[in-house]
């Protein structure tokens, strides 16, 4: 039996994001560089931390020379590590489509409201996101990023000088249908945040799974999560719904009319009243 069983909850998959923008005075191209070199030390450190913990935990089985002492230690002390690392950073597509248009209008003023700049020509809102399971992980997150990178070293430091506004906030992962995470360079990840309104929260989850799965394998998308914003952490609206597909604004357009066809009471909230930022990987 692990921890979260007794309350029949699985184990928790969490997302810990950032939404930042440069400063005008610093160039898109110093602003990637600067911010790939942080993912990748980050990464570095993540999994050493992570091997130093495996290595100590193999030494406490040998010691104890006893099989369930491994088995307890797997279910009560998993690993922790992270399972992957993305940045995003939003484009300004065209986007044909009425339906998109209004979503990617009400997405910019969202992000105005946030307090980025979201004018037409203005720098990208760029998102890193770091994907991890179970909670205990946050120690882990934060021993890497102050102990082991130091936040007045390069390249932290030079990220801090050279970000604008910048906002945090943690999800946990409700539901995916394809590899959230599997992207490729280049590839389009949408993203619909939206307030659930008056549904209660399994209707509203139960009527979203079928349609994030008929999205993906009859709309085109190559994957949909849906994110729930964990209690008090951040101050965007609760839901994110992240899509993954080529960058094709019809694709983007179908899979949105399952949504709109099959997300029964979630339907509205996501498709008429969500705010749409479309994302690019560029790492």
């Amino acid at each position: 039996m692990g921890l979260f069983d007794p309350l029949d909850l699985t184990v928790p998959t969490i997302a810990y994001s950032v939404l930042h923008q440069r400063k005008p005075s610093v160039t898109e191209g110093e602003y990637v560089k600067t911010l790939l070199e942080l993912t990748r030390q980050a990464k570095e450190r993540s999994e050493d931390a992570s091997r130093q913990i495996r290595e100590w935990r193999s030494a406490q089985v040998a010691n104890a020379g006893d099989a369930i002492v491994d088995d307890l230690l797997q279910r009560f002390c998993p690993v922790p590590g992270l399972d992957g690392a993305l940045e995003l950073a939003t484009v300004e597509a065209a986007l044909p489509d009425v339906r998109l248009q209004k979503l990617a209008g009400t997405g910019r003023e969202y992000l105005t409201s946030l307090g980025f700049r979201s004018a037409e020509g203005e720098a990208p809102v760029h998102v890193s996101v770091l994907l991890f399971t179970g909670s205990w992980n946050y120690d882990l997150v934060e021993h890497v990023v102050r102990d082991l990178m130091g936040i007045y070293e390069y390249p932290h430091l030079q990220h801090v000088e050279e970000m604008g506004p910048v906002i945090f906030f943690t999800q946990n992962q409700v539901a995916a249908a394809g590899d959230p995470m599997g992207s490729v360079p280049g590839e389009w990840q949408p993203s619909i945040f939206f307030a659930k309104g008056p549904s209660r929260y399994d209707d509203f989850r139960s009527a979203l799974r079928p349609a994030m799965d008929s999205a993906v394998t009859r709309g085109g998308l190559r994957a949909a999560s849906l994110w729930q914003r964990k209690l008090g952490m951040g101050n965007i609206f609760e839901w994110e719904l992240r899509l993954r597909c080529e960058p094709d604004p019809d694709r983007l357009a179908r899979a949105l009319d399952v949504f709109a066809a099959e997300a029964g009471v979630a339907a509205p909230r996501v498709t008429e009243r969500g705010r749409l930022l479309v994302f690019q990987r560029i790492d």
